[in-house]
């Protein structure tokens, strides 16, 4: 092992136990001596970014992909260090090109869903979400998927999205609040009731829903029976 790869070990080492300090130290030495070492330079700038020097992250991380084009997982971690600067535009950009290396990466299109909704562009966050959906993601995209859904007129889509989300983790009273509502408005009654339950279970005291629950169980007494 050369000095630089073993400096470079003993660092991660100290980073990944919490001696930051001396993470520090070892990562600067190693690139006093070879400025151009990309995975020093990525690992330099997570461990600033866990710090909060988050610009400083940003130009370490940018120089290890200057240096290594195809580092799939450097630029993950730059694009997610871009949405932290609130640069949602330039997250997206770095999200495709970590997906442009592996287009089926689950992180890379988690990210660029969030990227985009961050930068107000519903329909490229659904088409993102959906892509990870696809691929089999977790409960919290599902919902995010459904809210952009939703966002752009197409509730029967998003109320299935909110459904997937819901099996995967029952949990979330926003999903079942966003879920009920969105079958109110399909006219699904029923079911838009059986949520509305579901959600006063999870927040007992939300007093707008049990109202909506009301109003719903009102409208079904009202209608006129069949004769």
């Amino acid at each position: 092992m050369s000095d630089s790869a073993g400096l470079l070990a003993e660092a991660f080492d100290r980073h990944q136990s919490g001696g930051f300090d001396e993470a520090e130290r070892l990562y600067r030495r190693i690139l006093a001596g070879e400025p151009a070492e990309a995975d020093a330079l990525h690992r330099y700038g997570l461990l600033v970014a866990q710090l909060g020097r988050l610009d400083e992250a940003d130009g370490l991380l940018t120089r290890a992909l200057t240096l290594d084009s195809r580092a799939t997982e450097v630029a993950v971690n730059h694009a997610k260090i871009l949405r932290a600067l609130h640069r949602p535009q330039d997250a997206a950009r770095r999200f495709h090109h970590a997906l442009a290396l592996s287009p089926a990466l689950l992180t890379a299109l988690e990210g660029l869903g969030h990227a985009e909704r961050e930068a107000g562009h519903s329909a490229a966050a659904a088409e993102a979400y959906g892509r990870a959906a696809r691929l089999g993601t977790g409960a919290a995209v599902l919902h995010r998927w459904g809210i952009a859904l939703d966002s752009l007129c197409r509730p029967e889509a998003a109320a299935e999205a909110l459904r997937r989300s819901a099996r995967l983790d029952p949990t979330v009273p926003s999903v079942a609040v966003r879920l009920a509502a969105i079958l109110e408005r399909l006219g699904c009654q029923g079911e838009a009731a059986g949520w509305y339950r579901r959600a006063l279970v999870l927040q007992p005291g939300r007093d707008e829903l049990r109202r909506a629950l009301s109003d719903i169980v009102e409208s079904a007494i009202d209608l006129p029976q069949v004769t």
